[in-house]
């Protein structure tokens, strides 16, 4: 039984192979039905050819070379160069040495002083002929001015007189300062002579003590005289 199974196995394999090769192969052995066009050939246009793609263009070059001289896993790598300074920190101007100066007096002998007392930079210093103040040098005195010059401009720097302090008015002895009315005490007229004075400074004396023992009994103590 098992032989004829696999008799009829076999048979039906072949007969299969025998109906494919009936299928695709001509009694001379060529294809059936196999018929293949070349295409047209094309030639490239070299002439606009790029050979890198358009991305390429802005990779930086200059990176393929800090990596070469900076390579990634070596122990001496050095680190990459300080950026460039800024063009505002190239072009800041030097500080003004005049901002808040402030010339105090001269110094030296007589008509021909050789210097000047100055507040420079929050500092009280001597000054004298030919120093510098940034770029600025003193080169002379004219007057009440310190002549600086500095790349062929001169500056002129003029020394403040401080005011004079007023002078007080002279005070009566005894009495109130000039050009003011004198005070008293009771409204005692100041033309008032020695009698009317006298009263009054007695009725004054009598109106602090009637105010005292006011005072006193509304607190509930005993008057008092004097």
């Amino acid at each position: 039984m098992t032989l004829s199974a696999t008799r009829i196995l076999g048979i039906l394999i072949l007969l299969l192979t025998l109906g494919l090769a009936a299928m695709w192969l001509k009694p001379d052995g060529s294809l059936r039905n196999v018929v293949w066009t070349p295409p047209q050939a094309v030639m490239p246009d070299l002439q606009f050819a790029d050979p890198l793609p358009s991305s390429a263009s802005k990779v930086d070059v200059g990176l393929f070379v800090e990596t070469l001289e900076r390579p990634l896993f070596s122990p001496s790598r050095r680190p990459p160069p300080p950026p460039p300074p800024k063009e505002e920190e190239k072009k800041a101007p030097p500080p003004d040495p005049f901002a808040g100066i402030h010339v105090f007096g001269l110094y030296g002998g007589g008509d021909s002083p050789s210097g000047m007392l100055a507040k420079v930079e929050g500092k009280v210093r001597m000054v004298a002929i030919n120093d510098k103040l940034g770029a600025w040098t003193f080169k002379s005195i004219d007057d009440r001015d310190a002549i600086f010059e500095s790349n062929g401009e001169t500056k002129k720097l003029p020394l403040l007189t401080a005011k004079p302090a007023p002078v007080p008015k002279p005070v009566v002895a005894g009495g109130a300062p000039d050009g003011q009315a004198p005070q008293n005490s009771g409204n005692i007229p100041v033309d008032a002579s020695a009698e009317e004075r006298r009263a009054a400074m007695e009725e004054a004396q009598r109106e602090r003590l009637r105010r005292r023992n006011e005072i006193r009994a509304r607190a509930g103590a005993r008057p008092v005289t004097q």
